[in-house]
């Protein structure tokens, strides 16, 4: 009798979470994902991201609208089978949770209201999505944060965060000028080689004990137009706010070193230092999330893929179809 009373409130918690207005009938529905009905506007949702960026689900730029409404129907899927996980195991969200998930929602429909709303996307299912991505969140956490099955040992993380996070302070050059035509072009060897003379005698005041802010001063007053200063900066590898290499090379320098280094048409004057004890505290909080999910985001997709592999799913092609033509004409 427990048993067949807790299936009943994962049915009736599943019928708030997937159905509105009485739960709308299969024929309105786009899909019937083992029980779970799935509206219009939560397929047209998927559809339309697939269709937006189809690489990002494992397709071609050319797929065709078969392979995009299998990306979408495996996207709602998905949907399903993590609210259904939620729900069996009881993990409700907290209130900075749900306040995380309507701020993403204030900002995603500041920006794109006037397109969902010419989609046929209503802000009330947007927040569906967005409670669903942060459900999604939940059940990560609760599988590999402390205390969880699969929990990641601290000290894990904190190797991921010490290989994959650099700090430093640095001026920027560029190795590019403007032509009389106002384009911007690659400077001259002569150039260059100035550039470099430059920074080099800049890497070696620091070397004999001027500070950075110094350091900074003296290249200010030479190139005004220039935009530096001297706090210290914190980016993660792979990031695309500097050249490719950028993190490797900065990466070698020994802690309180300095090197001028050369990429692409930047140079930089770079000064390797670790941040305080307060600031690497800080920093390790911000981005520990960041690491845990680097460490196993890929492992817990093949998991939530694997509960999603589990539902069975029925089409109403009317239904798609309509959606297929809505984003067809507005997307």
């Amino acid at each position: 009798m427990k048993k067949f009373k807790a299936f009943v409130a994962v049915l009736l918690c599943l019928a708030a979470v997937f159905c509105t207005a009485g739960c709308a009938a299969n024929k309105k529905s786009a899909l019937n994902i083992s029980g779970a009905q799935i509206d219009y506007e939560t397929f047209l949702y998927y559809y339309d991201r697939v269709h937006a960026f189809p690489e990002k689900y494992g397709l071609a730029s050319d797929a065709t609208d078969g392979q995009m409404i299998d990306a979408a129907i495996e996207q709602c899927c998905e949907y399903v089978a993590v609210n259904t996980k939620i729900v069996e195991l009881g993990l409700t969200l907290s209130p900075s949770e749900k306040r995380s998930a309507s701020n993403n929602l204030e900002d995603l429909w500041h920006v794109f209201s006037g397109y969902y709303e010419k989609l046929g996307v209503s802000k009330q299912t947007l927040m569906k999505i967005q409670t669903a991505d942060t459900s999604r969140n939940r059940l990560f956490y609760y599988i590999y944060d402390e205390g969880g099955e699969k929990a990641v040992n601290e000290d894990d993380i904190k190797k991921y965060y010490n290989e994959n996070y650099i700090s430093f302070r640095a001026i920027t050059g560029y190795l590019t000028t403007t032509d009389a035509n106002g384009n911007t072009v690659v400077m001259t060897a002569d150039q260059k080689a100035e550039m470099n003379k430059e920074f080099t005698e800049l890497s070696t005041r620091l070397r004999n004990g001027q500070t950075m802010n110094e350091i900074v001063e003296l290249y200010s007053k030479k190139h005004p137009d220039s935009t530096v200063s001297d706090q210290l900066q914190f980016i993660k590898k792979g990031t695309d706010s500097y050249p490719d290499g950028f993190f490797e090379n900065v990466q070698k320098l020994s802690v309180g070193s300095n090197a001028v280094i050369i990429t692409n048409n930047y140079i930089f004057l770079i000064v390797r230092e670790n941040p305080s004890e307060d600031e690497a505290k800080q920093y390790y909080e911000r981005y520990r999330d960041d690491c845990l999910k680097s460490l196993r985001g890929e492992e817990f997709d093949k998991i939530v893929e694997g509960y999603a592999a589990e539902l069975s799913v029925e089409r109403n092609d009317r239904v798609i179809n309509r959606a297929v033509r809505e984003v067809d004409k507005n997307g």
